[in-house]
């Protein structure tokens, strides 16, 4: 495995795992307060999560505790730019974005190389090579161009972008560490669910073995995450 060396252990910025995804809402709030100024996000996520928090007709929740119990439906990243808890959003995607993001502020990257919808879950072993490679450098290089992540960051992952084991243990991860190693915060998703109804067939994986092994990858001791 690539990456050399990181930061010592003591150094490294909280890690963090919840159930669902719109639940790291409250440490992204957290991390605000304690960086006197809203952090940019890089996720990394099987689905895009971009619609708009405004459009099922609720009342804009103004805590991020109130947004938990009330944004189930992949509007928390929306919600988060409107109420300024987080500047700016880059969502690392294996699907495609269905709709444009409402906020000019969230952003969906997409690696070219990914098939379509219908290849990614029902042609499991054409795709398998490259589900492999979704951690590993030469995935994550060609989106991380440009800008960003610039200024204060919190690295994001959703556990559902990891399908197969084997995506775990990436031959180049020099750029998921230095990610990991550079960020204000890290937040992992269990989404226990999805990673059932996402994984490979064969794979005997979960959204909680996921996020332990991330963040062993990510350079952290075993029982360094935080349950939130």
């Amino acid at each position: 495995m690539g990456g050399g060396r990181g930061r010592p252990f003591s150094l490294m910025p909280e890690i963090i795992t919840v159930n669902q995804h719109h639940e790291v809402l409250p440490a992204w709030e957290r991390c605000a307060v304690t960086c006197g100024r809203s952090p940019q996000v890089l996720t990394l996520d099987f689905h895009t999560d971009v619609l708009d928090c405004r459009k099922r007709g609720i009342e804009l929740p103004e805590t991020a505790a109130t947004a938990v119990k009330l944004l189930h439906h992949d509007e928390h990243f929306d919600w988060a730019l409107r109420k300024n808890i987080i500047s700016r959003a880059v969502i690392i995607a294996l699907s495609p974005c269905p709709v444009p993001p409402d906020h000019p502020m969230l952003e969906v990257r997409r690696n070219v190389s990914l098939p379509d919808m219908d290849t990614m879950l029902n042609d499991a072993e054409n795709f398998r090579p490259l589900a492999e490679t979704v951690l590993d450098d030469s995935f994550l290089a060609p989106l991380l161009t440009g800008d960003f992540p610039a200024g204060p960051y919190i690295l994001d992952i959703d556990c559902d972008c990891v399908m197969c084991r084997k995506a775990l243990s990436p031959r180049n991860s020099g750029i998921i560490r230095r990610l990991a190693q550079n960020a204000q915060l890290i937040t992992l998703s269990a989404e226990n669910d999805w990673v059932r109804i996402l994984k490979l067939p064969g794979e005997e994986i979960s959204g909680d073995f996921i996020a332990a092994e991330l963040a062993l990858l990510l350079g952290y001791p075993e029982n360094a995450v935080h349950q939130k």
